[in-house]
């Protein structure tokens, strides 16, 4: 290779280089600098209007006190196993369903998303207005058919959290069904092929050379699901703002009432790092999984 050729090389090797200049930009102001300052603060005791104070490990200290959080987080935990655990199953039966080539497979395709491009802020107003006590459409229908739901969905303490994890099911399954369809499209077709000369049935091929391929797509959507309903705060503030009592109050919710009500910005920092902590360790988890499978 000449002189010339390596410098033309290297000239768009530069020139690409730049690209990145603004991703990484915006990455450093908007995602890195925020979390080191978040980690930083959250050993201050800092409220608005007041000087900050240095006082160690102590937020976290209280954190192990605070019975309000430590439920919180268990009622996060229990949210996105339920939610994320059905959106998995459900993703997976529809995108089989609509695995096929067809006019209105495709016009299917397009129409599921529907409930994806709603904000959760509006999805839980309208849900809200659904799950009415007295003038809701879904409680009138619940009750006619004679099904007991007490006082309402989202009143009952009993039904409130699950009535939640409904609306969330309704908003990010079709996520999933995109998800685990485009797996699916990207299957080889030789396995199926030799199976059935085999005379394999469906079932078999279903458990032994589907599922096994389909793992890392479901692995993939399993940790983008689950890190995105660690942090859920608006379907929940919309519909019933944490209530009935604490009983759908999940870790965001407390953080936002430590932070915005009470004002203690190093307290609310300290908790939201705890819950950072949790999704890496979440992330960690799936990632190593993920590559684990490939590797097998």
């Amino acid at each position: 290779m000449t002189i010339s050729g390596i410098l033309s090389i290297d000239k768009k090797k530069s020139t690409l280089m730049w690209f990145l200049v603004p991703i990484t930009v915006y990455m450093v102001v908007f995602f890195l600098y925020p979390v080191i300052y978040n980690i930083f603060i959250g050993f201050f005791e800092l409220k608005l209007g007041r000087t900050p104070i240095y006082n160690g490990v102590s937020n976290y200290r209280e954190m192990l006190a605070d019975t309000q959080f430590l439920n919180s987080l268990v009622t996060t935990l229990i949210f996105v196993f339920s939610a994320v655990s059905v959106e998995v199953v459900f993703g997976m039966l529809i995108a089989f369903l609509l695995n096929h080539e067809n006019r209105v497979m495709e016009i299917i395709r397009t129409f599921i998303l529907i409930p994806t491009v709603f904000t959760p802020l509006v999805a839980g107003l309208v849900w809200k207005s659904l799950y009415h006590p007295d003038l809701g459409m879904i409680t009138y229908y619940l009750r006619k058919f004679g099904i007991d739901i007490g006082r309402g969905l989202i009143v009952e303490r009993s039904l409130a959290l699950g009535s939640i994890v409904v609306v969330d099911i309704w908003e990010w399954t079709p996520l999933m069904v995109i998800i685990i369809l485009a797996g699916l499209k990207s299957l080889p077709t030789e396995p199926y092929e030799a199976a059935r000369i085999d005379g394999a049935g469906e079932v078999p091929i279903f458990f032994k050379i589907t599922l096994p391929l389909l793992r890392p797509t479901l692995l993939v959507a399993l940790l983008i699901r689950s890190l995105d309903a660690l942090k859920v705060f608006d379907i929940i503030w919309a519909i019933t703002g944490g209530g009935p009592g604490t009983s759908t109050t999940v870790a965001n919710l407390r953080i936002y009432e430590v932070g915005m009500n009470q004002l203690r910005i190093g307290y609310a920092a300290a908790l939201s790092n705890v819950l950072l902590i949790i999704g890496v360790i979440i992330g960690i988890f799936f990632i190593k999984f993920i590559y684990q499978k490939e590797k097998l």
